[in-house]
């Protein structure tokens, strides 16, 4: 018998709160020492090196637990054991990628600052970093979601995701195993779900 565990899939909600992702390209930019010093500011401002991890973390968290209780439905989720087991899953997942984040995190603001001075010139980076509610700053806002699409981004984010592999497959066969052990536990769980269809392939 199989077993929908959409719980699962919001491990990649949990790294959606890092700053972008994108298809990594090949690229040679240098970024001038200047602009990349006042991008550099500014995801300073938007994301303070002394508690950035733990921010992200926190966005993360809460979007997974957001999708968790739009996913988790249908008849398996309605078995409080198994439901139990999911949950619990996904409240430990955040920590088990605390490791990923801190490898990564500073490639990926890096690069996010390198992005910055791509799209931005000098004086516009100086307008922003300094919050002036100025022509620069509005455009700043409107360009971001352009950023995602940032060759170096891009590559950073791509490194990341790539880690994040094994740690779904390790996170989701645990969860598979504690729930074959459970049902194994109680038989009249797998009737209650064979009844609901749950399992059955046409």
């Amino acid at each position: 018998m199989k077993f929908p565990f959409h719980g699962i899939a919001v491990l990649g909600l949990l790294v959606a709160a890092i700053p972008t992702a994108a298809t990594a390209q090949a690229d040679d930019y240098v970024a001038p020492a200047d602009e990349l010093a006042e991008a550099r500011a500014i995801m300073e401002v938007m994301f303070p090196a002394t508690n950035r991890e733990d921010a992200i973390l926190e966005m993360a968290t809460a979007m997974g637990q957001q999708a968790a209780a739009g996913m988790m439905n249908g008849p398996i989720f309605e078995e409080p054991g198994i439901k139990a087991i999911v949950e619990k899953h996904l409240s430990e997942m955040p920590q088990a990628l605390r490791p990923l984040f801190a490898k990564h995190l500073p490639q990926i603001f890096e690069a996010t600052a390198v992005a910055y001075t791509r799209e931005f010139s000098l004086e516009e980076l100086r307008d922003i970093a300094a919050f002036a509610q100025t022509p620069s700053g509005q455009r700043y806002f409107v360009s971001l979601q352009k950023l995602l699409g940032d060759p170096a981004v891009a590559a950073a984010n791509q490194a990341m995701f790539n880690d994040i592999g094994p740690i779904q497959r390790e996170q989701s066969a645990k969860v598979s195993q504690e729930v074959q052990e459970y049902l194994i536990a109680n038989p009249d769980v797998i009737e209650r779900l064979r009844k609901a269809g749950v399992g059955q392939t046409k």
